[in-house]
C-alpha cells in the first residue's frame, strides 16, 4: 500500500508546535510505513523540536516547508488564502493543490479552512457548500454521520441538500460496503408540516435528488441510529455535537463508583472523545481536508492523521482506537 501523505498545519492550535509534533510521532509509531508528513510552519522551531524528540535531517517520512506568513485578528478570515498564502494554514491546501499531499489536517480557524478548500481546491460537482462533519456512536453499533457541525450557522434548503449528497457520498466511501447510506434530514418532528420553512424545502430537494433519504428524523432518533447520515445547519450541528460529547463525562460522573459498568461504557462511547476521533473532515471539496479542535492534544493530532489516511484509502487500521477507521 502506498504511503499517503499529509500536509500538517504545525503552527495553528492553542497547544502549540510541539503538540502537534508529538501528536505526528504518536501516529507515526503506531502506523509505521502507512503514511508521510509535510510540517508546515517555522521551519526552524520544527527542526529543534524534532532533534529533542530524536529524529535527524533527512528522514525519508518527514518533511519541512517554511512559512514565514502570520495570520492576525484583523485579517478578513474569508480573503486569508489569497493575501497570506504564506500562512501554514494555506500552506496545507496549497499542496495538496500542487499534487504534493494527498490530505492535510489543522486545528486552525475554521472560517480560514473553509474558505482556502473552496477557492484553492473547489467544490465537488453539485456542491454547493462543504460542511463540516462528525461521526457518532449509535445503538446499531454502526457510527452515524452529523453534518454540518460548526462551519455553516446560517443555511438555504440547498445547502442541506448538498450536505445530504456529500455526507452520502463520504460514508459510502469510508464504509466501503456498497450499500446506500440512509440519509435523514434533522428536525422539529417527523411529519412532514413540521419545521421551518427552509427545513421544509431542503425535504423537497433531497427527496428528489439524494437517493436513500428516509425523511425527517428528530434528536431522540440521531443516536438510535436511525440514520447513517444526519442533515443539518451547523448551528443546530453544533450545539448537537457538543451535547453528545459532554454525554461521556456526564455518565463518568454517574457511575464512578461502579468502575466495570464504567470502562465498558468508556469503551463503546469512546468515539466522543477528540482525542479519538481527531478531527472533522471537510466534506464536498476536491481534497482531503480534515479541521482538529483548537484545543487538540497530541493523542487527538494523531488520531486526526489516521482519520485522514482513512479517508484517503478508504481503508481501515485493523486495530488501536482510531473509532472512525473501526467503525464505518
Amino acid at each position: 500500500m502506498a504511503s499517503v501523505r499529509i500536509a500538517v498545519d504545525a503552527a495553528s492550535g492553542d497547544c502549540g508546535v510541539e503538540v502537534v509534533i508529538r501528536g505526528v510521532l504518536e501516529a507515526r509509531s503506531l502506523a509505521p510505513g502507512r503514511f508521510s508528513t509535510v510540517l508546515c510552519g517555522d521551519a526552524a522551531q520544527i527542526r529543534v523540536i524534532l532533534d529533542g524528540h530524536g529524529i535527524p535531517a533527512g528522514e525519508s517520512d518527514i518533511r519541512i516547508v517554511h512559512c514565514d506568513e502570520r495570520i492576525s485578528g484583523e485579517e478578513a478570515l474569508a480573503r486569508v488564502w489569497k493575501t497570506k498564502p504564506g500562512s501554514s494554514i494555506i500552506r496545507c491546501i496549497g499542496l495538496q493543490k500542487e499534487g504534493q499531499a494527498d490530505a492535510s489536517v489543522s486545528a486552525g480557524n475554521s472560517g480560514i479552512l473553509m474558505a482556502a478548500a473552496i477557492f484553492i481546491l473547489g467544490r465537488r460537482d453539485g456542491v454547493t457548500r462543504p460542511a463540516l462533519a462528525a461521526v457518532l456512536p449509535t445503538i446499531r453499533g454502526r457510527p452515524a454521520l452529523l453534518l454540518d457541525v460548526g462551519a455553516n450557522l446560517n443555511c438555504k434548503a440547498e445547502h442541506l441538500v448538498s450536505f445530504g449528497l456529500s455526507g452520502s457520498r463520504y460514508f459510502r466511501s469510508i464504509a466501503g460496503d456498497g450499500a446506500v447510506p440512509r440519509v435523514g434530514l434533522l428536525n422539529v418532528g417527523k411529519e412532514r408540516d413540521r419545521g421551518t420553512t427552509t427545513v421544509s424545502k431542503a425535504f423537497d430537494g433531497l427527496q428528489k435528488a439524494c437517493p436513500g433519504f428516509t425523511g425527517f428524523i428528530e434528536g431522540s432518533d440521531v443516536l438510535a441510529g436511525a440514520a447513517d447520515v444526519v442533515v443539518c445547519d451547523g448551528f443546530a450541528g453544533n450545539i448537537l455535537l457538543k451535547a453528545c460529547e459532554s454525554f461521556l463525562s456526564l455518565t463518568e460522573s454517574i457511575l464512578k463508583s461502579m468502575p466495570d459498568i464504567l470502562e465498558t461504557i468508556r469503551e463503546t462511547m469512546s468515539i466522543l472523545k477528540s482525542d479519538n476521533y481527531g478531527a472533522a473532515p471537510l466534506v464536498g471539496i476536491n481534497g482531503t481536508v480534515l479541521k482538529a479542535h483548537g484545543n487538540s492534544s497530541a493523542r487527538a493530532i494523531a488520531s486526526a492523521i489516521m482519520a485522514a489516511c482513512v479517508s484517503v484509502t478508504g481503508q481501515p487500521f485493523a486495530a488501536g482506537r482510531f473509532e472512525l477507521a473501526k467503525g464505518l
